[in-house]
């Protein structure tokens, strides 16, 4: 199933999402890119389970997606295993840390938060923790060698990938960051026959060969050879020589963590999903929880008044994300109460059918406010992949360097894209981060210390048969991710959508601050923004934005159907 770089590219170019044509009984997977799919297939073809297909496209994803993630990255996933009879479901997170030189006030300037320091350049970078999160996925759960998952990415790295629209897209949003840096300039962007450098061109080839190099390392000698060692001291020096405060320690003391996953039910189907630091599951099931109750049979499709219930739900769930969430290593987080049926009947019954609530309104004193997101923030900006495979493993994986390209900074000779994730913490009480959320002080900075996300990795169960996944999913875009994970699967469930309906129907968002109904492209008709603008929402047209990856399992037959966003360049793919 490998393309030739000329057909790849005609496909990127004529920007035709390919999707499942027909459904798979050998596995499924659904990414971002055609190679990173075509990464995953081939490790099912091989024998591979669903961990195995996994790491390969998420390896192959750090090369041919470096504006979404990266080696220098890092995520979560959230796994369904099925072995010996004993099915499990478990989940890992290898999001970043802060180096432990980083401190509550290092983005203060004269008192007030620099946006720059926390997005650009060395200080921005966080302890980095894809590596070391894939290859314990892949050690714990998968059984084809560490070389063969990881030699489509060393492939990709070594051939190149086509620049498509997208990656123009991207790259333009941080063309000024990237020629700050030489080694990202000189990889990401192209000569302008001016002694300068620009975005490339759609159809020029991106060769990365330090990041084959820095691959190959790892496959031969695993986690160790990134964090310590040779490639180590390239990434202290070269986030050093941009600013930051990353250390050798940092590295080789960072070490993956198994959460519990937290688990919800919907309409009789089990849904397990990421705890904190992911602020998105929570979000995900006390929304769902709202919705259930007050719809018990099913929410209606696109109506006004349901839409507005939803909006209500997103909003004071993100209030509970700013005044509780954080990371819990480090708070007392009421995940109990916060996910009790009690209190989704309290916030159902505090919501005005009739009336949106301002959310100047729920705030503490001096925390109204905040601020539209960057333009296009909440598109993609980050990657997800599913896959489930012919015995019923499933992974749900998201990763992500945070914004496009994360901090821009690329050591010398190692080709990693180092993420900005240090500005997913509260950089000042009620400062917005890129993508417009405001967050606590449960979420300040503190070495060690992992940052808040909205990445929202989830699996759902059949309803008959709470061992079996009927749909993994998940999605990019910042601040967006949960609202738009939980519109997919409403409309699996509620709205017996196909997966591919389902991750291409129209979106809304809302969360909290500031205070607007997001609508994309594909959103909502004319009147029905006039319902919601007459109930008091101010509605805000958004463009696409992300780009949901799901596979589902049809009740009966098993068959696996795979579907990636149309919004963005993804590819569906699958093995019988």
């Amino acid at each position: 199933m490998r393309f030739p770089i000329r057909i790849l590219a005609l496909i990127l170019l004529l920007s035709l999402p390919a999707q499942a044509l027909r459904p798979w009984r050998g596995g499924a997977v659904a990414t971002q890119h055609p190679l990173a799919t075509e990464a995953a297939v081939e490790m099912l073809r091989k024998g591979g389970n669903a961990v195995d297909a996994a790491v390969s496209a998420a390896f192959t994803l750090a090369v041919v997606g470096p504006y979404h993630s990266g080696l220098g990255g890092g995520g979560f996933a959230v796994v369904h295993e099925v072995r010996n009879g004993a099915p499990s479901t478990w989940a890992l997170d290898y999001r970043e840390v802060a180096p432990a030189a980083a401190h509550r006030d290092m983005y203060l300037r004269e008192g007030k938060a620099d946006p720059a320091l926390s997005r650009d350049g060395g200080l921005a970078v966080a302890v980095p923790g894809a590596v070391q999160g894939y290859l314990t996925l892949h050690e714990r759960a998968g059984v084809l060698s560490r070389a063969t998952v990881m030699a489509p990415a060393i492939r990709a790295a070594q051939q190149g990938f086509v620049v498509t629209p997208n990656y123009v897209r991207m790259a333009s949003r941080r063309e000024a960051c990237l020629a700050r840096h030489e080694d990202a300039a000189r990889i990401f962007l192209a000569p302008d026959g001016k002694g300068g450098v620009a975005v490339p061109p759609v159809g020029h080839v991106i060769r990365q060969p330090e990041l084959a190099t820095t691959l190959h390392a790892i496959s031969v000698g695993g986690a160790s050879s990134f964090y310590t060692g040779r490639i180590a001291r390239q990434m202290v020096e070269g986030v050093k020589a941009a600013g930051g405060v990353l250390t050798l320690k940092d590295l080789a003391s960072y070490r993956v963590r198994s959460p519990e996953p937290l688990e919800g039910s919907y309409r009789g189907h089990r849904i397990v999903t990421f705890p904190p630091p992911s602020a998105g599951g929570v979000t995900l099931l006390q929304t769902l929880a709202v919705l259930e109750l007050a719809y018990p049979e099913r929410v209606p499709y696109r109506t006004p008044e349901s839409l507005h219930v939803m909006i209500e739900a997103l909003r004071r769930a993100h209030l509970d994300r700013f005044q509780h969430l954080g990371d819990p290593a480090f708070n007392d987080l009421p995940l109990a109460r916060l996910l009790s049926r009690g209190h989704a009947q309290e916030l159902l019954s505090k919501i005005d059918r009739t009336r949106a609530t301002p959310s100047s309104s729920l705030l503490p004193r001096g925390a109204s406010g905040g601020r539209d997101p960057e333009p296009d923030t909440g598109r993609k900006n980050t990657s997800h992949l599913s896959v489930v495979d012919r015995h019923g493993n499933a992974v749900s994986l998201t990763t992500t360097v945070n914004t496009w390209f994360g901090s821009c900074v690329v050591p010398a000779g190692t080709g990693v894209v180092m993420n900005n994730e240090m500005d997913d913490f509260t950089t000042e009480p009620y400062a917005a981060n890129a993508f417009g959320l405001v967050t606590g002080a449960p979420n300040a900075i503190a070495p060690g210390k992992i940052p808040l996300s909205s990445m929202t990795p989830t699996l759902v169960f059949q309803k008959d048969a709470p061992t079996s996944v009927m749909l993994a999913v998940g999605s990019p875009g910042g601040s967006t991710i949960p609202s738009t994970v939980l519109q997919t699967v409403i409309n699996v469930v509620d709205h017996q959508m196909d997966v591919d309906r389902a991750v291409s129907a129209g979106r809304i968002h809302h969360q909290m601050l500031p205070d607007m109904v997001r609508v994309d492209t594909w959103g909502l008709e004319p009147a029905t923004i006039q319902a919601l603008e007459a109930l008091g929402h101010t509605v805000q047209h958004a463009g696409p934005w992300g780009d949901a990856e799901a596979v589902h399992v049809a009740p009966g037959t098993g068959l696996r159907t795979a579907a990636s966003d149309p919004r963005g360049e993804g590819f569906a793919g699958g093995h019988d």
